[in-house]
């Protein structure tokens, strides 16, 4: 019989309040107890289950976003790796324009021929196209193409002027030195001069000097643009016709202004380090009907020492 009492017996909770109000109090068995003892312990063990499970959905969520961010990344540069192409078959239609034209100058007679189907170049390789260093072997093959372009077309008008006895457009071309120096940057894709991994385009050349050493005009033209730039700091764009623009960039002055007509070899402005820049020196950029041209195209070859 007291075995018996001993397993039915009550546990007994008391709480005292500090205010003079009655205790509180609430008795249970022990079997009871137990009962609330377990249940509780299986709501917190499901509470846990149940953040366990949020937690990892929502990782698994930001990897699908990072997923989906990472395709849409890869449409913009398929959009871009397709317009440089259209650019190429532009070129090469200009191309095919202007033989056609020294052909019936020089009394040659053009033969009908299909349309100019463009070299796309060869396939294979890395496949991913992002601006890591290792990614970007697509943009340097379309820029090649289109630089072993542009100095085929540049030919081609020198021939067609030359035939024409144009001396304005030898006069406005712009195929003089800015600044003597040696090149500290070339022309397209390169590793970041301020650090990182990854790679930028570089629509010019540096050349590298003393601070305050004398820039001139790479040819005729007119002034469209004397200025602050971001990131190139003191600007200077000049129009020279025929489609050509210069730009002469991190000036520590400014010598000339807008709308002012300047003759090849003048003087525009002098070497600085203005916007970012590591040191003194000249970013010369040369755009055809805006599109960014290697400067070494025109430009002639340094005289050796």
């Amino acid at each position: 019989m007291k075995k018996r009492r001993k397993k039915n017996s009550k546990i007994t909770f008391l709480v005292i309040p500090q205010a003079a109000d009655s205790p509180l109090q609430a008795s249970f068995t022990r079997k009871t107890l137990m009962m609330i003892i377990i249940l509780a312990g299986l709501i917190i063990i499901s509470g846990g289950i149940i953040s366990f499970l949020y937690f990892d959905g929502q990782a698994e969520l930001k990897s699908v976003n990072a997923l989906k961010k990472d395709n849409y990344n890869k449409d913009e540069t398929i959009q871009q790796l397709t317009k440089e192409i259209e650019e190429i078959e532009e070129q090469q239609l200009n191309i095919s324009n202007k033989q056609a034209e020294i052909k019936q100058l020089m009394g040659i007679e053009a033969k009908k021929s299909s349309t100019v189907k463009p070299s796309r170049g060869g396939q294979g390789g890395d496949e991913r196209t992002n601006k890591r260093q290792e990614d970007v072997q697509p943009f340097y093959l379309a820029q090649n193409i289109k630089t072993t372009l542009a100095k085929q077309e540049k030919e081609l008008d020198d021939m067609i002027a030359a035939v024409n006895n144009n001396t304005t457009y030898f006069r406005r071309v712009p195929n003089q030195w800015p600044v003597e120096g040696e090149i500290s940057s070339e022309f397209g894709w390169r590793k970041s001069p301020f650090g990182g991994r990854g790679e930028s385009f570089h629509d010019g050349i540096d050349i590298a000097g003393d601070s305050g050493t004398e820039i001139a005009a790479a040819g005729d033209g007119t002034v469209i643009f004397t200025g602050w730039q971001p990131v190139y700091g003191k600007t200077i764009i000049i129009e020279h016709g025929y489609g050509f623009k210069t730009k002469y960039s991190h000036n520590s002055a400014i010598l000339v202004n807008e709308g002012e007509k300047v003759k090849k070899g003048q003087l525009v402005a002098k070497m600085g380090s203005t916007g970012r820049s590591t040191g003194p020196h000249l970013h010369f950029s040369v755009y055809k009907e805006d599109n960014p041209q290697n400067p070494l195209i025109y430009l002639p070859l340094p005289e050796k020492q």
